[in-house]
């Protein structure tokens, strides 16, 4: 990982140095930030109109229901596998969430066809104690589905006025030579900058999933495997953010 560190450090560092920090920043990376930070916005603000939830309950509301309904009815319900959409997630005496008499990451992993092992830490992650996986299931896609909307009205939004500020600015550079050199370094500056952002982005949505023994955790080895990767990753300030740490316990972390 140090190798793949150092690598893309250098590449970052010579495209910010040529490019320069305003056309970084107004560039292709701004458009990224703001696919990001919509895509963020979007995660946080959908849930606040979609669902009330309290300590022991979760009421969907009107506008939830309005996809969840017809989502439910496409939904399989016949056969072993409509059996399990609608029976109600139980939390055993170990605090794991069970179907019937079965660990849900069991369940799903041997009912689900073909990816049955691959999302079983998803759907474990999302389920509710007393909640079938058919609801559970339904507000996720409704959910997608509101947050993908609202994305793309922030993204265009974000975008005209990018386009608006880079113009102006642009124009500016192109007349002064002393503030253009000092955008070049400006820009070197930014683009390591946005490196380290993603490499912490990427290690933080990895450690969401690393139950200490599946593919999360093969990842994390990895990303962690090195003398600069090492720290790099585990002092993520994400991590700290979402209350997440490596390695985890009972996995194979460094």
């Amino acid at each position: 990982m140090d190798f793949v560190l150092i690598g893309a450090a250098v590449l970052f560092a010579l495209i910010g140095l040529i490019r320069g920090g305003a056309k970084m920043f107004f560039g292709l990376f701004m458009l990224l930030i703001i696919m990001v930070g919509a895509a963020f916005a979007s995660s946080a603000i959908c849930p606040l109109f979609l669902k009330k939830e309290t300590e022991t309950s979760v009421e969907y509301t009107s506008a939830a229901n309005l996809l969840m309904d017809p989502i439910a009815g496409i939904l399989p319900s016949d056969g072993e596998f409509g059996e399990m959409l609608d029976t109600p997630v139980t939390k055993g005496e170990d605090g794991a969430l069970y179907l019937g008499e079965t660990p849900l990451t069991e369940a799903v992993g041997s009912k689900v066809p073909y990816v049955g092992s691959f999302i079983s830490s998803f759907v474990t992650s999302a389920a509710r104690e007393g909640e079938s996986l058919r609801t559970t299931f339904s507000y996720k896609l409704a959910e997608y589905a509101y947050e993908t909307a609202l994305w793309i009205i922030l993204v265009i939004a974000l975008a005209i006025i990018r386009n608006i500020f880079r113009k102006k600015i642009y124009r500016f550079l192109d007349k002064h030579s002393v503030p253009s050199k000092i955008d070049r370094l400006i820009g070197l500056v930014l683009n390591l900058a946005i490196l380290l952002v993603i490499v912490w982005g990427a290690g933080a949505i990895i450690a969401h999933f690393d139950d200490g023994s599946n593919w999360a955790n093969t990842a994390n080895v990895f990303l962690t495997d090195g003398m600069l990767a090492g720290p790099l990753m585990t002092n993520n300030p994400l991590l700290k953010l979402m209350g997440l740490t490596i390695p985890v316990a009972g996995g194979v972390s460094k």
